[in-house]
Formats: C-alpha cells, sequence, structure tokens
C-alpha cells in the first residue's frame, strides 16, 4: 500500500506540473537514444563483418558492401574449411582448451580460496608476489628462456602450464570468497568439516556467477590463444586455430595477387577470407555465451565490494 500510494503521488505531481512529465518524458528519450545509439555500434560492425565474409573481392575493394553481402559466395569459408591446415588447427584449439580451461578453473579457485583465508600465514606477502608481475609483466626473452628450460617448447603444455592462472582472476575469484559470511565457515568448522569440504560443499555452489564469469574469461584467452603459440610452436601440426588461420590468409594474399581481372568477381579474396575467419574464430564463443550470460554480469560485480 505505501508503495502504491507513493506511485499515486508521483503520477498526480506530474499530471499537476506539465513542466515535470516533459522533462520526464525528455530524459527518458535521451536514455533510450542513448542506449539505441550503442546497440548500434555494437551490432553494425559484426553485421558488416558478417556481409564481408560472403562477398567477393572485387565487391569489398570497391567499397560495395556495407551491411548486405553483395554478389553473395560461400568461397571465404570454403577456401578455409577446406583447407587441410584448418582441421589440424582446430583440434589443436580443441585440445589447448580443453585442458588448459579445466586445470586453470582448479588452480584459481584453490589459490583464491586459500588467499581468502585470514589464517593463512605471509598472505600479504603472497598478494604482492601475484599482483607485482600483473602491473610489471616479465620480460619476453627470460618468458621465452624458461619455457625452453623447462622442455614445453613445441608442445601442449608450453600453451597451457605458463598460463594456469590469471592474476585478475585469482583477485575477483578471492575478493568474492571473502565477501562470503565467516560465520559458514564457523559453523562448518564446528560441524566438523575441514577446509577442503567447506570450499568444496559450501563456498563453490554459492560461488557459480563468479566461476562462470571466470570460464569464459578463460575460454576466451585459450581459444584465441596466437602470441605465445607463435613464440612457442614451431611444429605446423601443433599450431592452434589462429596461426593456421594467418596462415590460410597469407595464402590468399598470394592467390589473389596472380589472379586474373576476370576471376576477381568470383574469388574470395583475402579480404572476404579474412572477415570468415573472424566469424568461425567467434562461432563458439557466440554459442557459449548464451548459457552463461545469466551469471557474467553478476560475475563481474560480486568481487567488487571488498580488497
Amino acid at each position: 500500500m505505501p508503495a502504491l500510494s507513493a506511485r499515486t503521488d508521483v503520477q498526480a505531481q506530474r499530471n499537476r506540473y506539465p513542466s515535470g512529465k516533459l522533462v520526464y518524458r525528455l530524459e527518458s528519450f535521451i536514455i533510450y537514444a542513448a542506449v539505441t545509439l550503442f546497440t548500434a555500434i555494437v551490432i553494425v560492425p559484426v553485421v558488416h563483418v558478417i556481409a564481408r565474409s560472403f562477398s567477393p573481392e572485387a565487391f569489398i575493394r570497391a567499397g560495395q558492401v556495407i551491411l548486405w553481402p553483395v554478389g553473395f559466395t560461400f568461397s571465404a569459408y570454403k577456401d578455409i574449411i577446406q583447407s587441410d591446415q584448418f582441421l589440424t588447427g582446430l583440434r589443436n584449439s580443441v585440445i589447448i582448451t580443453g585442458i588448459a580451461t579445466p586445470l586453470q578453473l582448479v588452480v584459481t579457485t584453490c589459490g583464491a580460496y586459500a588467499l581468502s583465508r585470514p589464517s593463512l600465514p605471509g598472505r600479504k606477502f603472497l598478494m604482492y608476489i601475484i599482483v607485482i608481475p600483473m602491473v610489471f609483466p616479465p620480460g619476453l626473452i627470460p618468458f621465452y628462456l624458461t619455457v625452453r628450460g623447462l622442455g614445453l617448447v613445441d608442445s601442449y603444455f608450453a600453451l597451457v602450464f605458463p598460463y594456469a592462472v590469471n592474476a585478475f582472476n585469482l583477485i575477483v575469484l578471492r575478493s568474492f570468497f571473502q565477501n562470503l559470511p565467516v560465520e559458514l565457515e564457523e559453523a562448518a568448522l564446528m560441524d566438523g568439516a575441514n577446509q577442503w569440504q567447506i570450499m568444496t560443499r559450501m563456498y563453490l555452489p554459492l560461488a557459480k556467477p563468479a566461476l562462470a564469469t571466470i570460464t569464459l574469461f578463460y575460454f576466451v584467452q585459450n581459444w584465441n590463444m596466437y602470441l605465445p603459440a607463435v613464440f612457442f610452436i614451431t611444429n605446423g601440426s601443433k599450431e592452434p586455430l589462429q596461426p593456421v588461420l594467418r596462415d590460410i590468409i597469407f595464402s590468399s594474399q598470394l592467390a589473389a595477387s596472380g589472379a586474373l581481372p576476370g576471376q576477381w568477381q568470383q574469388l574470395a579474396g583475402a579480404e572476404g577470407i579474412k572477415a570468415a575467419a573472424v566469424i568461425l574464430t567467434a562461432l563458439p564463443i557466440f554459442v557459449i555465451y548464451p548459457f552463461l550470460q545469466k551469471y557474467f554480469t553478476k560475475g563481474l560485480t560480486l568481487g567488487a565490494i571488498k580488497g
């Protein structure tokens, strides 16, 4: 009843003062216009890339492709999928992502839980060790020499073990565990539970939003692995998808340079293949994101309350 009365009073006040109603409508118009503009800024580039991926090189270079394909063709996708390298790169990316993501979740969860416990000795010192490399990353040459010294070069584990934990994700999850009521742990200890049981049976079920968000972050990181693969993988049979797509684009550029003028109408070309590569690379993320969307926004803000 109080809420209904307050709503009625606000409506009556708007009817009594036309200027207030005008201001309200103006504010609503500005908000909707801003949201529409932001949505267009996000969607239009994606639609443009999709249109380019289905258009021949000639129309792309002529600037005729904006939001709709011109001379609709699947040539770019055929050139990529029919390449022998593509299936090899796809397999390698699936293997790397399948190994790295669960490992990263386990290491990050265990580390975050341990660092969130006030009883952990040297907790602040350990946090300094984690935060400093995040602010001041190590040099590339010492990093490469370390990976080579461990014998990981030209193996999948060169793209897994050095990236087993992300400092930002660790800090977010640690902050989430710290925000949970300490009474939960005290009650569990009184019932005879140990720390492992407290983490797995009490804290992890409550951490689903944060874990879903971190899973998405790690999945995107592993699926889009490019520079580490260039540095550490020299065996073409173990290259993930991103370097393979780069090689396919380079090959298409060479093929386009030797094409006759009459072939440009059917040729996918480097620009179309670039666009198709972007769509194929982002497709798994587009598929997975809707399942994690309900946790994503909440998971981003859960660890932002307490440091």
